[in-house]
């Protein structure tokens, strides 16, 4: 597949928070909208949603490879011992022995999960594979957000195709693995709304943000509120205010115990706003926000994001509008919730063409323990000696493959579908992936999976369990306009 040249420019006022916000703000001009992929004017859709990927508190093992966690924080993956137990969530792990990583794990659509069972809800061990998924309560939908509680994978929000255009959804399901069954849960007390941010707290999801009805359409039309779901007990209860300007194209980071929000542009600055450097954190402990120190980062759009021992890694991203075009920065700094400090990280030395940031997924990285990788872009960070790299080639390793349903299981990103689109806006993809692969860090190298029980579709969601890859609904290719309300789990 060819690419155009991804110049840093600027966007018209009618795309800056299109479906293809960050692609417009790399490739077309100021005042400019775009013809297609043929014409340098095209990415797929993106949107902030997925960034909110947390650190994993992964399996130890006797012996050394146990890492302790940290109280009330996501712990770091343990080593590939089996023999240790996890750590129950938002407690500390045990130092080796039986005592695996603590931490509660937590997810965006792509982010980071517990790397094995944290209870018995993740369901019998089952041969390998893919097997279909019972049939659910949901009608079929694109772009919801799903996430997995350590019992059951919960599907919230999302939005399904009627003719040209998408109407936007408030209900959600719960799926339990163990009996393959589905309950609907309680009515959320949020807005209908598309490629919400969503965590796993340990104890409730964390729904934030997410894109309006007819916001595809529109400019910087984004929520910044959001509420938080108990499982426990079917009960939705809402976040406290946003406390800053509303904005769109902030990256959201879920970092194990809070939630970091940064950047961005506001849509009541003008036709070509400049970029944002402000941003606050969550914590669901206390139900508070805060606003962060000032940035060590110039403001951008968009960035590259992802979880790193406890902070925030931010990256890259259009700038500053400069003779008609939005500068492109590559600089790096780590945000620390805890202490409200920021510290410089390496610079994105320039890269390949193909590895700029058009798709969600690829927008957030995961923390793979030695790495941050950012598998859709085919990039990683190593913090041991702060520097850059590229990694292995691949079908997947394509930023414009666009809404991939993604997962870390503790030593694989595991990746299936995703789409093309040919023109910006809220249009199906113009063309489907049927299958997917899994990246393994450690060996710098991508493995096949199997053929799924599944048709090809682009903006489905996935989580992984401990034992399986869950991936479900998501829509077809524009000469189908098909929304799937299937899915299926992969055991490797």
């Amino acid at each position: 597949m060819a690419h155009p040249d991804l110049s840093p420019v600027a966007v018209s006022r009618r795309h800056r928070r299109s479906a293809l916000a960050l692609a417009l703000v790399l490739l077309v001009p100021v005042g400019c909208r775009s013809k297609g992929r043929d014409n340098d004017a095209t990415g797929p859709e993106t949107t902030q949603s997925t960034a909110a990927g947390g650190a994993a508190g992964g399996a130890g093992s006797n012996g050394a490879d146990g890492v302790p966690g940290q109280p009330g924080a996501a712990g770091t993956p343990g080593g590939p011992g089996a023999a240790g137990q996890p750590g129950a969530p938002g407690q500390p792990g045990g130092a080796g022995g039986s005592g695996g990583a603590g931490g509660t794990g937590g997810t965006g659509a792509s982010g980071p999960i517990v790397g094995s069972p944290t209870d018995p809800g993740a369901g019998p061990a089952r041969p390998k594979g893919w097997r279909k998924l019972a049939a659910g309560p949901l009608r079929g939908r694109h772009s919801a957000s799903a996430v997995w509680t350590g019992r059951e994978m919960i599907v919230w929000g999302g939005a399904w195709r009627a003719g040209n255009a998408s109407i936007w959804l408030d209900d959600g399901a719960a799926y339990d693995p163990a009996g393959d069954e589905w309950r609907r849960i309680a009515n959320s007390p949020l807005s209908p709304r598309s490629e919400s941010v969503v965590a796993w707290t340990g104890k409730e999801m964390l729904v934030w943000g997410g894109q309006k009805q007819g916001s595809l359409t529109g400019f910087g039309d984004e929520f910044s509120d959001g509420a938080l779901y108990d499982p426990a007990k079917n009960s939705w209860k809402p976040m406290t205010k946003w406390p800053l300007a509303e904005r769109y194209g902030a990256r959201a980071v879920w970092t194990g115990s809070r939630l970091v929000v940064w950047g961005g542009a506001s849509d009541a600055a003008g036709e070509d706003p400049p970029p944002l450097a402000d941003g606050a954190v969550y914590d669901p402990s206390d139900n508070r926000w805060s606003k962060m120190a000032d940035s060590l980062l110039g403001g951008r759009i968009a960035p590259l994001g992802g979880s790193r021992g406890g902070s925030a890694l931010f990256s890259w991203g259009p700038g500053e509008v400069r003779d008609g075009r939005r500068v492109a920065l590559s600089d790096s700094a780590l945000y620390d919730p805890a202490k409200n400090r920021w510290s410089p990280a390496a610079a994105v030395p320039p890269p390949p063409k193909q590895t700029w940031c058009l798709d969600p997924a690829g927008c957030v990285g995961v923390d793979t323990g030695n790495r941050v990788v950012f598998a859709g872009q085919g990039l990683a960070w190593d913090p041991s000696g702060d520097r850059w790299s590229t990694i292995a080639d691949s079908q997947f390793r394509d930023p414009f493959l666009e809404g991939q349903a993604s997962a870390w299981t503790g030593t694989r990103v595991m990746t299936w579908g995703g789409g093309t689109t040919n023109t910006p806006g809220d249009v199906p993809p113009a063309t489907v992936t049927t299958g997917g692969a899994a990246y393994d860090p450690a060996g710098d190298r991508w493995e096949p999976l199997p053929a799924a029980p599944l048709a090809g579709r682009a903006r489905a969601r996935a989580v992984w369990t401990g034992r399986e890859l869950i991936v479900w609904g998501g829509e077809g290719p524009e000469d189908h306009r098909a929304q799937f309300d299937d899915g299926a789990a992969y055991t490797p």
